[in-house]
């Protein structure tokens, strides 16, 4: 991130602020659309990174296929700034998602929903594709591979009918827990084998499947396991954040997203106070190798060792080197709960121009 471009855009405003250095953010989207393209997968970007219909549109533009959504609010939010294909993960249950969901379904002409039950699958509208969550290892949603898969999407096309069953869909979210790139990858290799070997038995009951979804920031890094794949569902990559550098998936330079703080005291050597705490920067568990809940950009002697509502401790092993006055950047422990937390982030593009971007599929209702 430029510093200097950066600190000048937010000068005339109170702190915290949540910035967006645009160069980076650009790079980034055409990155992963490159990366899709070369293993011959299409990009379908999980929005609830940003929650913005700027930057939506920007992937999409770069030759995204449309984008994946968790929430209800976040799918309208899209369909009204015009997005016409989406894939919402999250099995909506009960009265008041259905009846959300049917009328989304009104509004978008590709609309796919990710389910693991015959409950979920029995409430979607005719007009909507099915997406079956498989679990290679994360243990959130998902049956198991192979033939309890099969067992259960035998039972769902029965329901809907085979024609609105596209395919697979995984998420490997226990990458997260990885301790070093070596095991990033077999995870990356395990999650579209499991899809595969659940695949080919579905073939041998004569139901194909025509999908392929996977992904994540880290395992998408592996263009050899992402060949065998339709579709790829990486998100955290448009910014970027701590937990992707301490991974590997992505350099620090490639860190489109912080926060600007101002340090408010500095009550010790060792210690310096800033006025961003947990209503401007999460605190999300850091993965391995990661001290602290963020990155101090061009100060890698601090750490962010602990917050409260409206302050961050700033430490270091002897003198923090900072002032009272003083403006530091934290590069975030996970972007996307960071920018749940805002209104909007300041996008500053390299010329030093700056608009407030909304991030508008905040929120349920």
């Amino acid at each position: 991130m430029n510093l200097d471009l950066l600190f000048a855009a937010a000068d005339p405003y109170t702190t915290p602020i949540a910035v967006v250095d645009e160069t980076l953010l650009r790079a980034n989207i055409s990155a992963m659309q490159a990366r899709a393209e070369s293993v011959g997968a299409a990009l379908r970007p999980h929005a609830k990174t940003h929650k913005s219909a700027r930057v939506g549109r920007l992937q999409l533009q770069a030759g995204a296929r449309g984008l994946t959504v968790a929430t209800l609010r976040e799918a309208e939010y899209f369909a009204q700034h015009g997005v016409e294909n989406l894939l919402l993960v999250h099995p909506p249950i009960g009265a008041p998602k259905l009846t959300r969901l049917a009328a989304l379904a009104e509004r978008v002409p590709h609309l796919t929903v990710a389910v693991d039950s015959l409950e979920a699958a029995r409430g979607l509208p005719q007009s909507v594709g099915l997406l079956w969550e498989v679990d290679t290892g994360h243990h959130r949603l998902g049956t198991q591979p192979g033939r309890p898969t099969v067992e259960a999407v035998k039972q769902a096309v029965e329901l809907v009918g085979i024609e609105r069953f596209l395919g697979l869909l995984t998420f490997p979210g226990h990458v997260y827990q990885a301790r070093d790139i070596e095991a990033c990858k077999a995870i990356a290799a395990q999650e579209v084998a499991l899809l595969q070997e659940t695949a080919s038995l579905l073939q041998t009951e004569q139901i194909a499947v025509r999908e392929f979804s996977v992904g994540s920031t880290p395992t998408s890094a592996f263009e050899q396991a992402m060949e065998q794949t339709t579709e790829i569902r990486a998100g955290t990559y448009v910014y970027g954040d701590a937990n992707q550098v301490t991974l590997g998936s992505q350099a620090i330079d490639t860190c489109a997203l912080g926060v600007v703080a101002t340090v408010v005291s500095t009550p010790a050597q060792d210690r310096a106070v800033i006025d961003a705490g947990t209503k401007a920067l999460p605190v999300d568990a850091p993965v391995a190798g990661l001290k602290g809940f963020g990155i101090v950009l061009g100060a890698p002697h601090l750490t962010l060792e602990r917050m409260s509502e409206e302050h961050g401790v700033l430490t270091a092993e002897k003198e923090t080197r900072l002032h009272i006055g003083d403006r530091v950047v934290i590069i975030p422990v996970h972007c996307c709960t960071m920018v749940n937390l805002h209104d909007h982030l300041l996008m500053v593009a390299a010329d030093g121009t700056a608009i407030w971007d909304e991030v508008g599929a905040r929120g349920w209702q």
